[in-house]
């Protein structure tokens, strides 16, 4: 029998050119930051991410929550069980990303509430 070893990925060491660079590399895109806010106030599971950001794919999920997970910004729990049970929280690194993401949605409702529909109707 052939073991297959489980992927698990791996950040690779880069370096930036400034700290702004570094910082929007590991927190920016268009799904990071939604992941951190939505796992913030407690633990979550795959599927429950997936229910509070409905417009992204699993495959995407998975690459951004790998990523989130390589820089250190959030942990990965396996339960055992029938069926395994995973859960993403967010890591002490993580949580120092929060008063930044609070800063930016608190500018936004400042500057750019008249663009803001938060509960998705137009």
């Amino acid at each position: 029998m052939v073991r297959r070893q489980k992927y698990r990925y791996m950040a690779k060491k880069r370096m930036y050119v400034c700290s702004l660079e570094a910082a929007m590399d590991v927190i920016g895109g268009k799904w990071k930051p939604h992941i951190l806010w939505k796992i913030k106030d407690a633990p979550l599971r795959f599927m429950a991410i997936q229910e509070k950001l409905p417009a992204i794919s699993p495959k995407m999920l998975t690459r951004q929550l790998r990523a989130l997970e390589a820089d250190r910004l959030i942990t990965r729990t396996e339960y055992p069980g029938m069926p395994p049970r995973v859960e993403y929280a967010l890591a002490e690194r993580g949580r120092t990303v929060i008063p930044i993401l609070m800063s930016m949605k608190d500018w936004a409702d400042e500057n750019l509430a008249d663009q803001i529909n938060e509960d998705g109707h137009e």
